[in-house]
């Protein structure tokens, strides 16, 4: 073959290379979509899950109290849990820092939606967790490739510091500060799992109230314990349940009272307590805190926090 002629194979290869056409796009359906629970924590997330595990199931209060060491799998779900990150990881996962752990998310959650999966027949449930919806170095917490619909709890941040103070086994002054830390981490209290960030109870409050990424149902924990039949039958419609009545709504309300779940926990115990913490399922109130929490504590909550108390009606 002459130089010629290879010169001129070779120009006609470089004008196809410079200008190569566009890559082909597909859009290809994800079947795994979760509905998560999210709030900052004592906010009402454990009792938002528990009245969704026992609507029309043969579930007792007995096994719902166990949460996450019974048998109702469900209540089992959180996207924290060692067991799908480490899948994932060739180092012990619970050695890695925390940015190293959020870039392992997405692929955790792919397992995380596979267990799921397998419990299609057991809904409605949603899966547990305390994020803020954020990002961390750029790697969002939230993304609705894996998010159908998240059901978001709030609570007044008084009530939260002295359920917390509780929870934790430290003081109030102690508890509001940790409410106040923008870099704030908290886990299980029970188990080796991850961490969620939470961030400032208000950063995690605005984050939540005005998403558009996937659908979000705010609704306080006051509302929910004043009208429990009527704003949990709102979240199962928010969720939606085929063939919804007000009757089951009851029934999963009334296996989920305060104090059946009480009465249950003193007989066997509640394996989401915390070392320091003396009752899992404590009192469930809307204003205990103005007979609990110092006046100090509670003006320092309302300096840190008003803006978004106001918002949400707790000012």
């Amino acid at each position: 073959m002459s130089n010629g002629l290879r010169e001129g194979m070779g120009a006609t290869v470089s004008q196809r290379v410079s200008s190569p056409p566009p890559l082909p796009s597909f859009s290809i359906s994800s079947a795994s979509f979760m509905d998560f629970v999210v709030s900052y924590p004592k906010s009402g997330n454990n009792w938002t899950r528990l009245v969704t595990a026992a609507y029309e199931k043969e579930v007792s209060s007995e096994d719902l109290v166990q949460l996450k060491s019974g048998d109702v799998m469900e209540l089992n779900l959180t996207d924290i849990a060692t067991k799908h990150y480490q899948s994932v990881s060739p180092l012990p996962v619970l050695d890695l820092d925390f940015a190293t752990q959020v870039r392992l998310r997405p692929a955790a959650l792919l397992l995380l939606a596979q267990d799921a999966s397998f419990l299609a027949d057991r809904k409605p449930f949603l899966i547990q967790s305390h994020h803020i919806n954020a990002q961390i170095n750029d790697i969002a917490l939230w993304h609705p490739d894996w998010v159908d619909r998240v059901v978001n709890p709030v609570r007044d941040p008084r009530e939260v510091c002295c359920s917390q103070a509780a929870h934790f086994g430290i003081s109030y002054a102690k508890s509001a500060q940790l409410m106040a830390d923008p870099n704030a981490r908290t886990g299980p209290g029970d188990s080796p799992d991850l961490l969620w960030f939470t961030s400032t109870w208000s950063a995690h409050a605005r984050s939540w109230l005005d998403v558009d990424e996937f659908p979000v149902h705010t609704v306080r924990y006051e509302d929910l314990k004043a009208n429990p039949v009527g704003e949990f039958y709102n979240i199962f419609s928010f969720l939606g349940v085929s063939d919804l009545s007000v009757e089951a709504v009851e029934g999963a309300v009334e296996k989920t009272r305060f104090d059946r779940l009480q009465e249950a926990e003193a007989e066997q115990g509640a394996p989401g307590t915390a070392p320091d913490q003396e009752q899992f399922f404590r009192s469930g109130k809307t204003d205990g805190w103005k007979d609990e929490l110092p006046t100090d504590v509670a003006r320092k909550i309302e300096e840190d926090h008003g803006e978004v108390m106001e918002a949400l009606g707790y000012l």
